[in-house]
């Protein structure tokens, strides 16, 4: 599923060229610029993340299905045991109807009263284990029951993330539908800004790599912006060299493409590539950009530093990773690349940090 809708969007997306650079855009173009950006960064966000969720109901369907099997055979071999039982007792009960008669006479017939205790004894004896196995047969008639309720339980959950799978993809449907829309709506659009994009990331280019050699060769400072160090936070020379370590790790992908709910070096989407970097030295985000801007302490743009997280939208349709300068790396959309940009060209809207 997922490679059938990466198929037909990245058709359509043969034009679109990343929005980013750093002059600012051409005033009669910059709200609709902006209000493009939101949308497309929506649109592909809600199909990353139905196609995360559709993994992830695909692998409760799978143990849904081997807990269903394992109930089937559980209810199986407790029916054979209750068919067993049943024969069982039912033997029994003709043997004793076949025997009683002579039972009565027999104890008359006995010489002596050792003989007449043995025999009691011996009948006694036989009523317990008849009157055992009756309570094993009502046992496991409970028991059998109880497995047929189990397993029609099983069965209705089952069904029931069946249906929430069909729905998500339905779902994912229908944004594909209404991106594929937007992009048709907007091609003249989309046209001007691969022109401008190229022409600014010829602008700085240069500016680009002389950042990210500097981060290679010396430690990050801990506020790059303002040359602020008014904080009362003292960051530690472990948490710089941790930030600069996820940042470094984040450039070894650049160049990778932009795959919907991507979460390899095989293809990334935003949060994908944030979780995955971070991951790599020892910190946990959660899996959408949602979520990371939630477990995201939250800053303001003058806090900001390199290693902290810059958010689109509230909740987060789009992240990424603060290198300094103004610039971060991020995962933009199909058909792209993972790519550093600037902030004047494509403004985040919030930050957040969650490195010590």
């Amino acid at each position: 599923m997922k490679k059938r809708i990466m198929g037909i969007v990245l058709l359509l997306l043969g034009c679109f060229v990343p929005i980013t650079g750093y002059a600012e855009p051409k005033e009669e173009t910059e709200a609709a610029i902006t209000e493009l950006q939101e949308r497309l960064l929506t649109l592909n966000n809600a199909i990353s993340t139905s196609l995360i969720q559709q993994e992830e109901q695909e692998e409760e369907i799978a143990v849904l299905e081997k807990d269903e099997a394992h109930q089937e055979a559980t209810l199986k071999k407790a029916t054979e045991k209750l068919d067993r039982l049943e024969k069982d007792i039912q033997a029994r009960l003709k043997a004793l109807q076949l025997k009683e008669a002579d039972g009565k006479t027999a104890v008359f017939k006995l010489e002596n009263w050792s003989s007449a205790l043995k025999a009691l004894y011996s009948a006694e004896t036989v009523r317990k284990a008849d009157e055992a196995r009756g309570k094993e047969y009502e046992a496991q008639v409970k028991t059998v029951d109880q497995e047929a309720k189990a397993l029609t339980k099983q069965r209705m959950k089952l069904e029931k993330a069946q249906q929430e799978l069909a729905d998500t993809i339905k779902e994912q449907e229908k944004t594909k539908a209404a991106l594929e829309q937007e992009l048709t709506e907007n091609q003249a659009l989309l046209a001007s800004l691969k022109a401008e994009e190229e022409r600014q990331a010829a602008l700085r280019q240069a500016e680009q790599e002389a950042l990210l050699e500097e981060l290679a060769r010396t430690p990050i400072p801990r506020n790059d912006r303002d040359g602020d160090s008014d904080t009362d936070e003292e960051e530690t020379g472990e948490g710089q060299s941790q930030a600069q370590e996820i940042i470094l790790s984040a450039k070894e992908f650049l160049g990778v493409p932009y795959v919907w709910g991507g979460t390899t070096p095989q293809g990334f989407d935003c949060s994908g590539l944030m979780q995955y970097v971070f991951a790599k030295h020892g910190v946990s985000l959660p899996r959408v950009s949602q979520a990371q801007q939630a477990a995201a302490k939250e800053l303001s743009f003058s806090e900001l530093r390199p290693g902290d997280l810059v958010f689109w939208g509230r909740p987060a349709h789009h992240v990424g990773l603060y290198i300094g300068d103004g610039y971060f790396i991020h995962a933009p959309q199909p058909g792209e690349v993972v790519k550093v940009t600037h902030v004047s060209w494509f403004p985040y809207q919030s930050a957040g940090r969650v490195l010590a």
